[in-house]
C-alpha cells in the first residue's frame, strides 16, 4: 500500500507540474485584462475582473500564493477613487497601541463553519472593546443571530455593504467611511475580496489593519494593505514569510480562539442519549461536506473498513458527510451500518462528549474541528503522507503540535487506530495531554494576551508599503500537490465570470451574457435565470427571494 501511495504522489506531482503552467497563463491573461481596464480608467469593470482573477487563482492553484501585480492594480484603483480627505478615528485609546474600537470586515459569515464561530468567540473574549462588523457580500437578515447578539452587547454595529445601491467602487467608498470611526481593522475576508484593498489603498490615511490568514493554503488578496498577518498555525506562518514575503515583524501567530469546554455529560451518558451501546468505541469526525473526498479511488468510509471489520464494537460517525455526493453505501452495508454519515449540524457537543477517538478529514484537513475535539480530551489522528515541505497541506496548530498523531500511510493509520482502541489508558492519557495544551493556548487570558500583542504590533508598526514586483510562479512542492489535491478539475472560466457578472457595469453584463449564449446556448442557464444576470448585484440581492 505504501508503494501505491508513493506512486500516486509521484503521479500527482507530474500532473500538477503541467497544470500549473496552464493555469498560470490563464491567470496572467485575467491580470492583463484588469490592467487594460485600469489604464482606460474603467475602474468599476477593472475591480470585477481583478476579483475574477483572484477567484480563479484561489480555486485553480497557479503556483502563486499572492500576486503583487494584481494587488498593485487594486491599489491604483483605490488611490484614484477613494477621496484623500477621509480622516481616521480621533477616538482615544486607553494606552498607546491599544485600540478601543475594532472594525471586523468579512465577505460572508454562514452559521455553520469555523469562521463565524471564531469571530463570535473573538468578540466575546475581547469584551472590553467596541466591536463592529462590515460584511461585503451578505444581507443583514442572513447574519447569524449569535453574531448580532455579541456585537450588540459590545455596543457595536453590523453593516451590510452589498444591500446598498451601488457597485464594488461605491461599496469600497462606504467601507472607508465606516472605518473612520475605527481604531483598528481586522480582515476576515474571502480570498478574492477586492473591496478592502480599494478602500484602504491610501495606507497613511487608514487605520492599522490585521489580516486573519484563515485560508493559508490558498492564494489570497490583502497582503499589500495588512500591517500584520495573523496566522492561525505554524505552517501558515512559515508559508507567509517564504511565499508571501511577509516581513518577520509583521508575521505573527494567533491561535484559534475556543470557548472554555465544560463537559455536561459523561461519555457513557452521552452515548446513551445517542442510542449507542455503553461498550461501543466511537470514532468521530466533523467537517463540511466538501472535505469528505474520495482520494485515489478510496473513499473516506473505505479507509475505516479494516478497523471496523476487526473491532465489532467500533462505530464511525461522520457529521457533515451526509451532505456530500460520495457513495458510501457499500462500506455502510459491509459494516452493518456502523458507519453513520450525518448531515451538517450545529449541535455537535453531545457527539464530542460521546466520542472516544477523533479522526481528521483527508486530504482537506479541519484544524478547528481537531481543536474542538481535543478540548474535550479526545486523542486526535490525522493522515499525512506528504514530504516535510508540504506541511501547509496537513493539520497543525498550537496545542496540536506534539499531541496530534500523524499517519504516513493507510497501514499506519489502521495501526494507530487499533492501538487507541485496544489501549484505554493510552487513549485517555493522550486525550488529556491534548486537552491541557489546547486549553492553555486557545482560551481565556493566554489567548487574550496573544491578541493584545498583535493589536499593539499592528498599531505601532509603520504602515505597510509594497514594492512593485513581478508575479513569480513556482512549480515545486507544495504547489504541484495543491494543484492536484485541491483543484483536481479545471474550472470553467466562463462559470467564474458568470458568477461575478452582476457586479459588472451594465454594458459588460450585456456583452458577457451575449457571449455566453453564443458559446453555450440557453442550456447553460437554469430555467429563465439567464435574464437575472443583467440585474445589478444590489438589486438581485434584494429581489431574489421574490423572483425565485
Amino acid at each position: 500500500m505504501q508503494k501505491i501511495a508513493n506512486h500516486t504522489l509521484q503521479t500527482l506531482h507530474k500532473e500538477g507540474y503541467h497544470l500549473i503552467q496552464k493555469r498560470f497563463d490563464v491567470f496572467r491573461s485575467l491580470v492583463s485584462q484588469t490592467k487594460d481596464l485600469v489604464e482606460r480608467n474603467d475602474y468599476s469593470a477593472a475591480a470585477v475582473y481583478a476579483e475574477i482573477a483572484a477567484l480563479y487563482a484561489t480555486f485553480q492553484h497557479c503556483g502563486l500564493f499572492v500576486s503583487p501585480e494584481l494587488e498593485q492594480l487594486l491599489l491604483t484603483i483605490g488611490r484614484k477613487v477613494i477621496p484623500n480627505n477621509i480622516c481616521s478615528s480621533n477616538s482615544t485609546a486607553l494606552l498607546p497601541g491599544t485600540p478601543n474600537r475594532v472594525l471586523h470586515i468579512a465577505t460572508h459569515l454562514p452559521p455553520i463553519g469555523g469562521h463565524a464561530k471564531m469571530l463570535y468567540r473573538w468578540i466575546q473574549q475581547d469584551s472590553e472593546r467596541i466591536h463592529s462588523i462590515a460584511i461585503t457580500r451578505q444581507g443583514l437578515d442572513d447574519v447569524p443571530s449569535f453574531l448580532k447578539e455579541v456585537v450588540n452587547n459590545s455596543q457595536g454595529k453590523i453593516y451590510s455593504l452589498s444591500e446598498s445601491i451601488g457597485s464594488i467602487i461605491s461599496w469600497a467608498k462606504r467601507l472607508r467611511e465606516i472605518a473612520t470611526s475605527a481604531d483598528l481593522v481586522v480582515l476576515h475576508t474571502h480570498q478574492e475580496d477586492v473591496i478592502p484593498i480599494i478602500a484602504f489603498a491610501n495606507r497613511e490615511q487608514s487605520p492599522p489593519i490585521i489580516y486573519v490568514n484563515q485560508a493559508d493554503q490558498c492564494f489570497w488578496l490583502g497582503y499589500s494593505i495588512s500591517d500584520v498577518v495573523a496566522n492561525l498555525r505554524e505552517s501558515g506562518q512559515r508559508l507567509s514569510q517564504e511565499r508571501r514575503g511577509i516581513a518577520v515583524e509583521r508575521n505573527l501567530l494567533l491561535p484559534i480562539i475556543l470557548n472554555s469546554i465544560q463537559r455536561k455529560l459523561s461519555r457513557t451518558d452521552a452515548k446513551q442519549q445517542l442510542g449507542l451501546a455503553e461498550d461501543s468505541i466511537v470514532v468521530l469526525t466533523i467537517a463540511r461536506a466538501l472535505k469528505y473526498k474520495t482520494t485515489d479511488g478510496i473513499s473516506y468510509a473505505d479507509v475505516h473498513l479494516p478497523v471496523l471489520q476487526k473491532y465489532k464494537q467500533v462505530i464511525v460517525i461522520a457529521i457533515g458527510a451526509g451532505n456530500n455526493d460520495e457513495d458510501w453505501s457499500v462500506a455502510i452495508e459491509q459494516t452493518q451500518g456502523r458507519i453513520r454519515a450525518l448531515n451538517e449540524r450545529q449541535d455537535t457537543s453531545i457527539f464530542y462528549q460521546a466520542a472516544d477517538i477523533y479522526v481528521d478529514t483527508f486530504p482537506f484537513v479541519s484544524n478547528t474541528s481537531l481543536l474542538e475535539a481535543g478540548s474535550y480530551g479526545l486523542p486526535l489522528v490525522s493522515r499525512y503522507p506528504f514530504s516535510d515541505v508540504c506541511s501547509i497541506i496537513g493539520a497543525d496548530s498550537p496545542g496540536l503540535t506534539g499531541n496530534l498523531i500523524y499517519a504516513r500511510d493507510l497501514e499506519e493509520y489502521t495501526a494507530i487506530l487499533s492501538n487507541l482502541i485496544e489501549d484505554l489508558e493510552f487513549r485517555l492519557s493522550v486525550g488529556e495531554a491534548t486537552r491541557t495544551d489546547i486549553t492553555e493556548i486557545h482560551m481565556g487570558i493566554n489567548w487574550q494576551q496573544s491578541l493584545e500583542d498583535m493589536y499593539f504590533r499592528a498599531a505601532t508598526l509603520p504602515r505597510v508599503s509594497m514594492m512593485p514586483t513581478t508575479d513569480q510562479m513556482s512549480s515545486n512542492e507544495p504547489d504541484t500537490l495543491l494543484t492536484r489535491i485541491f483543484c483536481q478539475k479545471d474550472i470553467d472560466l466562463d462559470r467564474i465570470i458568470q458568477s461575478r457578472m452582476r457586479k459588472m457595469p451594465f454594458n459588460y453584463r450585456l456583452h458577457n451574457l451575449i457571449k455566453l449564449i453564443k458559446i453555450h446556448g440557453f442550456s447553460r442557464f437554469d430555467s429563465f435565470k439567464w435574464f437575472t444576470l443583467l440585474l445589478p448585484e444590489w438589486f438581485y440581492s434584494r429581489m431574489k427571494n421574490l423572483l425565485f
